[in-house]
């Protein structure tokens, strides 16, 4: 399942590498997705994964049978036994290339300082506005001039704590994939519905389904 891959030339490392400037993201029109429960999430909202990187400390999280994973302890997300079983299952009915790589290269992979053990590369996400499908009687959270990534996350977090129906992040000014959105909303990025817009379209598109708006 998983095959060793150690050259930093290697053209999937080099691409995935690029993964992390925006100008990378937006001409492969791929994202990087850092740590095993950001990962398993992406995985659980449909997000169709192309490759995964996992460092040799935490392979053995996806490699070994459930016993042996068990006992393993090799990478800062190695608390997480049950988030790493269940991502082992998902990516063996996948069609995601897996590697086991050489510290040195998930470093180059990863983003920031923070050893998950695992990295993944992912087709980046669209959603239009028209494409949004709403409960009755739904709550909506538009997330307006936000900047900082980080803080876009955090939003997106709380939301999918308080079970909102939908978040649109208007003329926000930020990357919605950046790795510090997808790493602050632990994941949610992916299992909430999430659109970018204008402010005139997004009013637009609130006012024709006859939803009151609130601001805050």
């Amino acid at each position: 399942m998983f095959a060793p891959l150690t050259s930093p030339h290697n053209p999937r490392v080099k691409a995935a590498a690029r993964l992390r400037d925006r100008r990378g993201r937006t001409q492969q029109q791929r994202i990087v997705i850092d740590g095993v429960r950001e990962l398993l999430r992406a995985v659980e909202g449909g997000i169709e994964i192309d490759e995964v990187f996992v460092g040799e400390a935490a392979a053995p999280h996806l490699t070994a049978d459930s016993d042996d994973r068990n006992a393993s302890s090799g990478a800062s997300d190695s608390h997480h036994p049950a988030e790493w079983r269940q991502l082992a299952e998902r990516l063996r009915s996948s069609s995601a290339s897996c590697f086991v790589v050489p510290p040195r290269l998930l470093e180059k992979l990863a983003f920031g300082e923070r050893d998950s053990g695992i990295v993944a590369t992912a087709r980046m996400p669209r959603r239009e506005l028209s494409e949004l499908r709403l409960p009755a009687d739904p709550l909506v959270v538009v997330i307006e001039g936000v900047e900082k990534p980080g803080n876009v996350g955090a939003i997106l977090r709380t939301a999918d704590a308080a079970g909102v129906s939908a978040v649109i992040v208007a003329d926000g000014g930020t990357d919605l994939f950046n790795p510090n959105a997808i790493r602050a909303s632990l994941g949610a990025i992916f299992t909430v519905p999430v659109c970018e817009a204008d402010s005139v379209a997004t009013r637009d598109w609130l006012e024709s389904r006859g939803l009151r708006i609130h601001a805050a």
